[in-house]
């Protein structure tokens, strides 16, 4: 069976699509000894810790995962310049709009512009497999549950650039291990000329320590047009400077499994992302080196200077104090 199938049906078969909607189960009655609150306590500690730390990553990046699940009223518009040696430049320019729906306890919210708007460099999964697609849609998206432990909305939206209509449902599970995070994010879409298609994500996430951050992400992507299936793995690192600086450094592997499964391209980067003068202006200087199969592999460096405009939304400066650390154990 294609590999994407059966993670679509792994997705549909997810206990969680039919649970998340449904309020959060009380927790049973009886005693339960002193201890086992001092272990709950702690965990509880280290969950809220590596949580409040991707909080402020990824809003401070403006991640896709954080974009898909932020139910507030954003304008973003970005512009970037991509060089690589040998090619020519390639500049890009996104705007996007979200719009929360009054009274409604941030449960619905419209859209116009990148739905996956994302600071991904050019040989990630979304870009270096179709450099063709046009992400541009507007639509409206659905929260049917909004927690750090779980997060469920459906999409009903139309492609602007193909006037294509699409709908699916995104569901996002937390599992904390010990200091460990474990997320499973799966979203499935249905488009009119296109057929369905599939995207799962596995994060593995950890502070060590109060300034640094550990993720290793695999993602992967299968489509009904599309033969075979692309995945990507991409460890990162990421050292928080301050309150509005940070560095990623990030190796991402991007793998195809059509005609032959192999390693399509491998970059490493480092991401600098500053906001500076106002609140709402940040700068990205993204110096790299890529391999890639279609070039023999021969690497070449390239570097993406981006400017970033956002006006609303969720003030990632609230979200997290770099020195915070885990409660410490305290006896009963």
């Amino acid at each position: 069976m294609n590999p994407g199938l059966c993670l679509l049906i792994t997705g549909l078969w997810w206990p969680g699509w039919l649970a998340a909607a449904e309020l959060d189960a009380s927790a049973g009655a009886g005693e339960t000894p002193a201890e086992d609150y001092t272990a709950d306590r702690v965990q509880r500690g280290v969950s809220e810790s590596i949580n409040g730390a991707a909080r402020w990553i990824d809003s401070f990046f403006d991640d896709d995962r954080f974009i898909a699940e932020d139910a507030t009223t954003k304008v973003r518009l970005r512009q970037s310049l991509f060089l690589e040696y040998g090619d020519g430049a390639e500049n890009q320019t996104r705007v996007g709009l979200s719009v929360k729906v009054p009274n409604t306890q941030r449960k619905l919210r419209l859209f116009v512009g990148s739905e996956d708007d994302t600071n991904k460099t050019p040989d990630t999964l979304f870009n270096r497999v179709d450099t063709s697609e046009d992400t541009s849609a507007a639509g409206v998206q659905f929260f049917a549950k909004s927690t750090a432990k779980q997060n469920l909305s459906l999409t009903i939206g139309v492609k602007l650039d193909s006037l294509e209509l699409f709908t699916g449902p995104r569901y996002r599970h937390t599992v904390p291990l010990d200091d460990w995070l474990f997320r499973f994010t799966q979203r499935v879409r249905w488009y009119t000329r296109n057929g369905w298609e599939a995207t799962t994500r596995f994060d593995l996430e950890r502070l060590l320590s109060p300034r640094l951050f550990f993720r290793q992400t695999v993602e992967g992507r299968w489509r009904e047009e599309d033969e075979g299936y692309q995945y990507e793995i991409r460890p990162s690192l990421i050292q928080q400077l301050n309150s509005g600086k940070a560095i990623e450094y990030q190796w991402n592997t991007l793998f195809k499994t059509t005609p032959n499964h192999a390693v399509d391209s491998s970059t490493l980067l480092l991401r600098y992302r500053r906001n500076f003068l106002r609140p709402w202006l940040f700068y990205e200087i993204v110096p790299q080196v890529a391999a890639r199969d279609d070039e023999d592999f021969d690497p070449k460096l390239g570097i993406t200077f981006q400017v970033e405009i956002v006006f609303g939304g969720k003030d990632f400066r609230k979200t997290r104090k770099p020195e915070s650390t885990p409660p410490p154990a305290q006896d009963s």
